[in-house]
Order: structure tokens, then C-alpha cells, then sequence
């Protein structure tokens, strides 16, 4: 959320007149400590010549956003470029934050519940199976049932300790070893997740590929500005398109066979280069994509907590259930 806050404050201040160095300056007066002295090695670094996509980078500011400066740099509107990417990354760490706080309680309820069936297994429903033995009655299905699942739960903490060992190892050791793009189609093949980073993936491209175009670069170009970026996932994929371009094939073709974007993409770019409007209906597009992604999270928030809550539900029920029926049946047998 800092770094949002800190370039949406640097682009409000370039877009009132401010020169870059003095808007920093100006920002430093209000910080102390570590972050003043990061600004000061700042000032220093773009004394020197440094481009300020390379000072935030050192100053460990997220990819994404670096990438947002590195191309509002090349197409001449860093000030937009600013505050747009600051923009799209304060909203996306709200949303992560609202996730987060939705999550807590019911993941709380979760593991104590957890607990509970955990002392039931070792206590209480022992004695009721002595209790059923020694009066001959006959066990309920529902006690057999809750007897299994207690006795399942005291391994799944070793099963998610495993599993987040072999995705470490499988992350450091293979992962990050193959093909970006081979990494980024496994990505979006991930249930949920995928369709999200999808659509991110989308909204990005159009995006930077309309501030491009609008700053007066050509689309090939444009193109092997992005061949160039810091992110391998698009370097690989541009220096394939412009490949692709160098040997006659149409904009709209190259886009139809790519699986990494939205479809309706190739759909954008046949009709923006037929009209000669491409950079404003590829912005226009990315704006309809990002407040599908914000669509797509509140739909997702609205979902996920009642859902949880349901599961805890069913726990407690079944907790209650667990003490009960055998009651119940011991009265019967009676």
C-alpha cells in the first residue's frame, strides 16, 4: 500500500509542474528513518543519469509496478503512468486486505473446531465405544462416521506440511527452471486463480501496448519495447510476436493463436488497426477488463466467507450430533 500511496503522490505532484527530482524531494520532507534515507540514495541515483524505473526497482518496489514506470517512461506520460499504476495497486492491496480480513475469523473457527473434534477422538468418544461394548448396544452409523473423520484430522497438518514442502523444492528446482511461457500457461490452469491472472495479464498488456501507441510509437515498436522488459514471461513472448511480425503475419492472427490473453483481444486489435484506433480502443479495453477483475473479486469476497462459515457450521453440528446420538442410542438400548 506504501508504494501505491508513494506514486500516486509523485504523479499528483509531476502532473501540478513539479519536477521529478523535487517532487522526491518534496515527498522526503515528510519521511524519516529508513524510507528518508532510501529517497536520499533515490535523489542521488537519478542525479547520476539512473531512469526512475531502475531507482524504484533498487528501492524493491513490486515488478509490476517498476514495469508500469518502465513503459510511462518510454511513451512520454510518466505522470499518468504514475498514478495509474499506483492507482491499480492500491485497489488490488484493498482487496487482498478485505480477503484477508474475511478470512481470519472463519479460519479461526475453523482450527478451533479442528481442535474440538481432536479432544472428542481422544476423550470422550472412546468411552462411549467401551460404553456401547460392555452394554452390547449397537454402534450408530453417525458415531462410525465422526470416528473416521477424527481419526483423518490429526494428519492433515503433516499432509500441508509436505505439500508445502514439495511445492518449495518443485517451485525452486523446476518451476522457475522451465520456459516462461510454459510457466504462465501451467499458471492459468490453476482453477480460480488462472482465470484471475488471465484477465491481470490482459488488462496489463492493453494497458501499456494503448500508452505506447499514444505516445507515437509504431506497433513494432512498441512490440520490442516489450521484448525488453524485466518480466521474462514478456520478453519471450514479445520476441516470439515480433518474430512473427518480421515475417508478414497480421496483428490479428498472432493474437488468435496466443492462449495467454483474453480472446477478444486479436478481435480488439483487427478492429483498432482497420479504423486506425488502436491505442484508444485497446485503453478502453483494458479498462473494461480491470472492472472485470474488480467484478470478479467482490463476486469472489461475497462467496468465500459464507461458505466457510457454512463449513464451520457443519462442524459444530456434527460435534453436537457426536455427543448426542450416542446418548440417544444408549437410552434406546435400555
Amino acid at each position: 500500500m506504501e508504494q501505491a500511496q508513494f506514486l500516486i503522490k509523485l504523479g499528483e505532484l509531476l502532473e501540478n509542474g513539479y519536477p521529478l527530482s523535487h517532487a522526491i524531494q518534496f515527498l522526503l520532507l515528510q519521511e524519516s528513518g529508513k524510507k528518508a534515507a532510501d529517497l536520499d540514495e533515490a535523489l542521488l541515483n537519478l542525479r547520476q543519469g539512473h531512469r526512475l524505473h531502475s531507482v524504484l526497482a533498487s528501492m524493491c518496489f513490486h515488478p509490476q509496478l517498476v514495469s508500469y514506470i518502465y513503459y510511462g517512461e518510454s511513451y512520454g506520460h510518466i505522470e499518468k503512468a504514475l498514478k495509474e499504476g499506483g492507482g491499480y495497486w492500491k485497489k488490488r492491496t484493498e482487496d487482498f486486505e478485505r480477503i484477508k480480513k474475511l478470512l481470519i475469523y472463519p479460519f479461526f473457527l475453523f482450527f478451533f473446531v479442528v481442535n474440538i473434534f481432536y479432544v472428542l477422538q481422544e476423550t470422550l468418544l472412546p468411552k462411549f465405544q467401551v460404553l456401547f461394548q460392555s452394554m452390547e448396544v449397537k454402534e450408530n452409523i453417525f458415531l462410525n462416521a465422526v470416528l473416521a473423520v477424527s481419526k483423518i484430522l490429526p494428519i492433515i497438518p503433516l499432509i500441508l506440511v509436505v505439500s508445502l514442502v514439495l511445492i518449495f523444492f518443485g517451485r525452486k528446482y523446476w518451476f522457475l527452471r522451465i520456459c516462461p511461457l510454459r510457466r504462465r500457461k501451467i499458471l492459468h490452469q490453476i482453477p480460480f486463480i488462472g482465470r484471475f491472472l488471465k484477465l491481470y495479464d490482459t488488462q496489463f498488456f492493453s494497458s501499456q501496448l494503448s500508452g505506447l501507441l499514444s505516445g507515437g510509437l509504431s506497433i513494432n515498436e512498441s512490440i520490442c519495447l516489450f521484448s525488453e522488459s524485466s518480466q521474462p514471461f514478456y520478453q519471450k513472448l514479445c520476441s516470439l510476436i515480433k518474430q512473427e511480425l518480421t515475417e508478414g503475419k497480421s496483428l490479428e492472427d498472432i493474437f488468435q493463436d496466443v492462449p495467454y490473453f483474453e480472446k477478444h483481444l486479436s478481435v480488439i486489435m483487427a478492429h483498432g488497426q482497420k479504423y486506425g484506433t488502436l491505442d484508444s480502443e485497446l485503453f478502453h479495453y483494458s479498462r473494461y477488463v480491470l472492472s472485470a477483475i474488480e467484478e470478479r473479486t467482490a463476486a469472489a469476497i461475497r462467496i468465500i466467507q459464507p461458505l466457510l462459515f457454512s463449513i464451520v457450521g457443519l462442524l459444530i453440528i456434527s460435534i453436537y450430533l457426536a455427543v448426542l446420538m450416542p446418548m440417544f442410542s444408549l437410552l434406546g438400548g435400555l
